[in-house]
């Protein structure tokens, strides 16, 4: 999921009319794992109090009130809990994970009979720690981001597509985007997977196009496929080494 963010939810049912129409989308996937962004909780500030926000907030920078940060994780809970999924986002206070409208110990979960794992940006770097995830078990990597003043590509694919064809995995990046105090935030939501097992062989099973606005993206992941290429690469070092 990629979410704008703009300063002009000023009141309730604006907050309420965006939130309407975004949960309305993705219920009709009935989906099993559904990721937001980073900072989620900006969203709550002034959706969830009628009061001004604004002085406090700027001069605190992102020091997003507690309360408001607890009404964001409350309100993922039971969005897990109605949709019977697993619900991973950001808050100014860190990444969270729930399952079916409960917290799992950690930040790893099952979904269906596979590992995910809630993985901050800075760790998919580590072609070891991705590794040792995956000889753990782990299947689909979440992350939940935000944007930065000047998008660039190769910090893009060297975090969130790279190790996804080197370790073998299914990466699922939401970012947050928009204008947030004097930064205009610019990113791209996406999913990507091994090359040999996406459509267009480019590593993305979907990727939005826009550096701007909201957007849901749906993607159904082949988990059979991409055990069958775990076993084939697994074949491949083992010919390779002896």
């Amino acid at each position: 999921m990629q979410l704008e963010y703009d300063s002009g939810f000023k009141n309730r049912k604006i907050f309420t009319d965006f939130f309407t129409s975004l949960l309305s989308r993705i219920a009709s996937f009935s989906p099993d794992v559904v990721v937001f962004p980073a900072l989620t909780d900006l969203f709550f500030v002034r959706g969830v109090w009628s009061f001004p926000f604004s002085g406090r907030f700027i001069k605190n920078r992102l020091k997003v009130p507690e309360t408001v940060s607890k009404q964001c994780e409350r309100f993922m809970l039971e969005l897990s809990r109605r949709l019977n999924c697993t619900v991973a986002f950001g808050t100014t206070r860190g990444l969270k994970l729930y399952s079916e409208g409960r917290s799992p110990v950690g930040k790893r979960t099952k979904v269906k009979d596979y590992v995910l794992a809630l993985v901050p940006k800075r760790l998919l770097a580590s072609s070891e720690a991705m590794s040792k995830l995956v000889e753990e078990g782990v299947r689909i990597v979440v992350t939940s981001t935000s944007g930065t003043n000047i998008y660039s590509e190769w910090d893009d694919k060297y975090y969130f597509w790279s190790h996804a064809q080197m370790v073998g995995y299914y990466c699922l990046k939401a970012t947050l985007v928009g204008k947030l105090l004097q930064n205009r935030l610019k990113d791209r939501a996406c999913v990507c997977g091994p090359i040999p097992i996406t459509q267009n062989h480019d590593g993305y099973i979907v990727r939005n196009e826009s550096l701007e606005g909201s957007a849901v993206l749906l993607a159904e992941l082949d988990m059979e496929r991409l055990e069958k290429f775990l076993l084939e690469q697994k074949s491949k070092f083992s010919t390779t080494m002896f």
